[in-house]
C-alpha cells in the first residue's frame, strides 16, 4: 500500500502538468502502477483491510461513550470503498493493459535513452498532441485507479492516525524498544525536524525493533551513526 500510495501521488502531481516531460514521467508511472496491480492480488488485500477497519470501529463504536459522529462516517466511507472494490471486476486497471500508448512508452522504457521519441512514432503522435488532449487522456486513464487510490488512502490515514506521537531520546543514534506480540502492529513512523543531520534506519521483527541514526558528510561515502544523542518523535501504529 506504501509503494502504491508514492505511486499514485506521483500520478496525481506529474498528470496535471502541461509539460510533455512531465506527462511521459506520467504514463510511465502507469505504467509501474499496472506492473504492480498485475502481478498481485491487492484488491482483495486491501478489501480485506477495509472490512477489518470496518469491524474494529464499529466495536469501538458499540463501546464509546463520545465521538460516535465520526466513527459512523468512517465506517460509511468503508462500506462505500469496499463495495467500489468489489464490483470492480477483473485486476485494478485490467482496461489499461491493452492501451497501445501505455504498451508504446512500456517498450520504449526498456532501453537506455528511451526519452528519445524516434524509436516509437506512434508514441512520438501522442506527445506531440495539444497539452488539453494529453491532460485529458491521463486524467481518464487516471480514473481506472480511483477506487484502489481512494480506499489505499483511507486505511493508511486510519492507520497512521491509530497511535499518538511520542517524544523519544536516541542515545548515541541509536534506539531500541519491544513489541507486544499480541498487537497487530502495522506501521513504526519515526520523524526528525527537516533541517536535522540524521536519517533513520529501521529494523524490525515480530518482538522488537531498533533504529539506528545516521549522517552522511558526503554521498561518496558510507553514512556513519550518530555519536550524540538525537531527538525524534516516535509512532507505533496498531489497529
Amino acid at each position: 500500500m506504501l509503494r502504491l500510495e508514492l505511486l499514485f501521488d506521483q500520478l496525481n502531481y506529474f498528470s496535471k502538468a502541461k509539460s510533455v516531460w512531465d506527462n511521459t514521467i506520467a504514463v510511465n508511472v502507469i505504467n509501474d502502477i499496472l506492473a504492480f496491480t498485475s502481478r498481485t492480488d491487492i484488491k482483495t488485500e486491501v478489501i480485506k483491510e477495509l472490512e477489518r477497519q470496518q469491524t474494529i470501529t464499529e466495536n469501538s463504536l458499540s463501546a464509546s461513550t463520545g465521538n460516535e459522529k465520526k466513527s459512523i462516517q468512517l465506517i460509511e466511507q468503508l462500506k462505500q470503498l469496499s463495495t467500489e472494490l468489489h464490483h470492480h471486476n477483473g485486476v485494478i486497471g485490467n482496461t489499461l493493459q491493452t492501451n497501445i500508448i501505455l504498451n508504446a512508452a512500456k517498450q520504449k522504457s526498456i532501453l537506455p535513452g528511451s526519452s528519445g521519441n524516434f524509436d516509437s512514432p506512434l508514441y512520438l503522435q501522442w506527445v506531440n498532441q495539444p497539452s488539453e488532449l494529453r491532460l485529458h487522456q491521463l486524467s481518464e486513464w487516471n480514473i481506472c485507479f480511483k477506487p484502489l487510490n481512494d480506499a489505499i488512502k483511507l486505511t493508511l490515514t486510519v492507520i497512521r492516525n491509530s497511535a499518538e506521537e511520542i517524544d523519544q531520546l536516541a542515545e548515541h543514534g541509536f534506539y531500541q524498544d519491544n513489541l507486544e506480540f499480541s498487537k497487530p502492529y502495522q506501521l513504526i513512523r519515526v520523524a526528525v525536524p527537516n533541517n536535522s543531520n540524521y536519517f533513520p534506519e529501521i529494523s524490525a521483527g515480530k518482538h522488537r525493533f531498533s533504529i539506528r541514526f545516521l549522517s552522511s558528510q558526503s554521498y561518496y561515502s558510507t553514512p556513519q551513526q550518530a555519536t550524540e544523542n538525537v531527538d525524534f518523535i516516535l509512532c507505533k501504529c496498531c489497529l
